[in-house]
Parts: C-alpha cells; structure tokens; sequence
C-alpha cells in the first residue's frame, strides 16, 4: 500500500481528537442529568436514547471521517507499467538580461513583457524539452533542457539583469553556449547547418527609450548615462533579429507582453517539422480510493439507521 497524498494522512489525528471532544460531552451530560434527577428516568420520560446508542452514532462517525481521510490520501496498491506518448521539440530559449531591458517602451518594461511572452510559449510548447539561457554582456546556462514546465516557469520569473554583472547585450555569448562561436549571425549559419533553426522574439520599440534606475521601492531615481555621461537611449534592433532569423531558418516576431508573438512563433514551430515523438515507460498504480469512499459511505448509512429515540 503507498498513498499519492501522504501530506493528508496527519489529518488522522483529528479522530482521537473528536473522539476525546465527545468523551468530554458525554461526561458533562451525565454531570447534568444526575444534578436534573436520575439520569434513567429522565431518559425514559423524554423518550431519548441512552449513552450506548449515542456512543454506536459518535464511533461510526469516527470511522466514516478516518476512511474518508484515508481516501482523501489516495490509497494505492499494485500497478501496471504503462508507455506514455507525446510529441515536441528541443528548443533552447535565449533571454536578453540586460539593463536595457529595464526600458519601458512596451508595459511594465522589456523584461516583464519578455517573461510573459515565454510563458505563453512554454505553454503553448508543453510537452516539448526546452532550455533557458540567459545573456547580457556574458552568458550562463539558467535551466537545462527539460519537460518541466513548471520549474521553467520559475526559472524565468526569477530572473533579473544582476544575475549577469557584465554589461551589454552579446547575443552571441548566448548562442555560443549551445556549442558554436563567433558573432550571432555566423553562429546562426553554424546551428543551420547543424540541422537547427534560430527563431527572434524582439521586444521594444525602433524609437527605443531611456533605461529608467530605479530603487528599492520602486521609485525612478534617473536614467542610466554611458561612459561619456549622455542619457542611453535603447532601440528594438529588428533588423538584425530578422536577419538572424533568416539565416537561422526560423521567423521573428516582435512580442509586446501580451503571449500572442511566442503563440506565432510556436505554431511555426511545430510547423516547420523537428517533432518527435517522446515515449517513457511509468508505473501507473491501481486506485484504492473507492473502496474507502464506499466503505465510508455504507457506515454513513449504517449511523442513520441507529435509534435516536427510545423505542416505547
């Protein structure tokens, strides 16, 4: 026997609790019915069943809620090994973790808008391996591939431009990771003809915006200056990312926050071939919930048919 929801199984507790909450209930009736007169005769003149038929209800009651708990838990017992079938891709997501992405030309600003577009697409994409990296002026591996789409929602959503302490935005630090070099374009050449495809997913404006600082509590302290100390102004590149795109085999896309580019981009995806499908052998255990539920089911009965009166 194994339960799916172990977690649940401390809620058990609860019976000894109640059953020494009726304890105390029985004892202060009887403290009452003596100080009233003899505890029988009242009994016989209201018509109202003894503590031994009060007792049978309380301890059926007790063991419909302790089967019901059980259930709740998902008892589990034998299995059958079953083959579990889906179909993706492996697809590697590079994230722009610069400071320009702190610039708000699309709301609430770049990087936001830049998460909730790969949400979509992991979504859209479930079922598929998938890996993060991240990149500003260096990069790093955030997540491996992996099916997990839940913990790639995480991964994401935590992410923020001091995880790279190096500035700029070197695409081509990210697309090196996957075992190639040089700049983004002869990179992407080097994944085409290694049999992959680069798609771009730009987010901002060609008119960019300044790169806003902001402190702790989320107020605009100023705007980030270069070296020379003029405001940064940062604009969407979209030619380049169409370029990369084109050489990559893939499409660009520019997102705004809202998931309908990354839904583009994964219908292309999907369209363009490079799915398989993706085959697992599991355990799949037998079901034992029912049989508590029944059997909890049956006592329920079982309490409704025990007297409340006594019978004349």
């Amino acid at each position: 026997m194994r339960w799916a929801n172990p977690e649940l199984l401390p809620l058990l507790w609860l019976v000894p609790l109640l059953l020494a909450l009726a304890w105390m209930a029985e004892r202060r009736r009887g403290s009452l019915e003596r100080a009233l007169g003899t505890p029988r005769h009242l009994r016989a003149r209201a018509g109202i069943a003894g503590s031994g038929l009060r007792w049978a209800r309380r301890a059926l009651l007790l063991v419909a809620a302790a089967l019901a708990i059980a259930g709740v838990a998902r008892p589990q017992a034998g299995f059958r090994l079953v083959t579990t079938t889906s179909r993706g891709v492996d697809l590697v997501v590079a994230l722009d973790l610069s400071h320009s992405m702190e610039a708000r030309d699309v709301r609430p600003d770049r990087l936001r808008a830049a998460k909730r577009e790969l949400l979509s697409l992991f979504s859209a994409l479930e079922g598929s391996a998938i890996g993060v990296v991240e990149f500003a002026g260096t990069a790093r591996v955030l997540s491996p591939l992996t099916t997990d789409s839940r913990g790639l929602d995480s991964v994401v959503e935590t992410a923020v431009p001091e995880d790279l302490q190096a500035p700029g935005s070197d695409l081509g630090a990210a697309v090196r990771l996957e075992n190639l070099e040089g700049d983004p374009r002869s990179s992407t050449g080097a994944a085409r003809a290694a049999g992959a495809r680069v798609f771009t997913l730009g987010i901002g404006t060609p008119q960019g915006a300044t790169i806003p600082i902001v402190d702790s509590t989320g107020v605009v302290r100023g705007r980030r200056l270069d070296l020379d100390g003029r405001i940064v102004t940062s604009r969407l590149d979209e030619s380049t990312l169409r370029d990369i795109a084109r050489r990559g085999g893939g499409r660009y896309e520019r997102g705004d926050g809202t998931g309908r580019a990354a839904l583009h981009l994964a219908d292309a995806i999907r369209s363009e071939g490079g799915v398989e499908a993706r085959g697992q052998t599991v355990r799949a255990y037998d079901e034992r919930f029912p049989w508590f539920a029944a059997a909890a089911g049956l006592i329920l009965v079982a309490e409704r048919l025990v007297p409340r009166r006594r019978r004349s």
